[in-house]
């Protein structure tokens, strides 16, 4: 079986939210979140970066990408708006056979699920800002050779209809308040799990029900249940 390949699309380019793609959310970057979702569902040799060369910043973005380690680069040295193309040569680079799934990633969900990646690669439609798009080679293909125009938006190519709508807490990073509520969210998510853990170590210090002991005599705990310990064949 031939297994999915991610395509991680980043640019630099946004109008609305200067570098966005190296901004953080919970203390790691749009990019590498991006990263870390996708080796997670398809492993390291399946993921990669396709980073538009001529781009303003794109040397920002590449020093950025290459402190990932291991990381997966490839160059698209055509138009920078021309995303059918940019993902059509380089799923070519990593893919031959037609019924190939490509895994369209976008940086800018910093809320994706591994797990749900994985769904929309084996054929669900999942929102995308938790999971992906995918389509096959073939697809892709068809495409490429025959839209010339307004190759820019590749989701609208492949689906016409819209996905489901995200669920609540989750969304796309576009603006700077996006931004700070993502990470606000974090914070407190991050808190809540700490809680948690914490109460689970008390819970497990304190031990069921007569405290973690040392299961020997000499123990207090042990001697206290020692002590009133009544034998129920005492007597007979």
């Amino acid at each position: 079986m031939i297994p999915p390949l991610a395509i991680i699309q980043a640019r630099l380019g946004s109008t609305r939210l200067k570098n966005k793609m190296l901004l953080e959310v919970g203390g790691r970057s749009l990019i590498r979140r991006a990263w870390d979702a996708s080796v997670e569902a398809f492993g390291e040799a399946n993921v990669v970066f396709a980073v538009p060369s001529n781009e303003k910043g794109a040397a920002l973005l590449m020093v950025a990408i290459k402190l990932i380690p291991h990381v997966n680069v490839f160059q698209w040295d055509g138009l920078e708006d021309d995303v059918i193309g940019r993902f059509w040569h380089c799923a070519h680079r990593y893919r031959w056979h037609p019924d190939s799934v490509i895994v369209r990633v976008t940086p800018d969900d910093p809320f994706k699920d591994s797990r749900m990646m994985l769904r929309v690669a084996n054929g669900e439609r999942l929102p995308v800002e938790q999971g992906a798009e995918a389509f096959t080679l073939a697809m892709l293909d068809q495409a490429y050779y025959k839209i010339t125009e307004e190759r820019e938006h590749l989701g609208m190519i492949f689906f016409p209809t819209r996905p489901p709508p995200p669920p609540p807490g989750v969304w796309s990073i576009d603006t700077a308040e996006d931004l700070a509520k993502a990470n606000l969210q974090w914070t407190k998510e991050t808190l809540r799990s700490a809680t948690a853990y914490r109460r689970a170590a008390d819970d497990a210090a304190s031990g069921p029900p007569y405290g973690r002991g040392t299961g020997d005599l000499s123990d207090p705990q042990m001697g206290e249940l020692h002590d009133t310990y009544t034998d129920p064949l005492e007597g007979l």
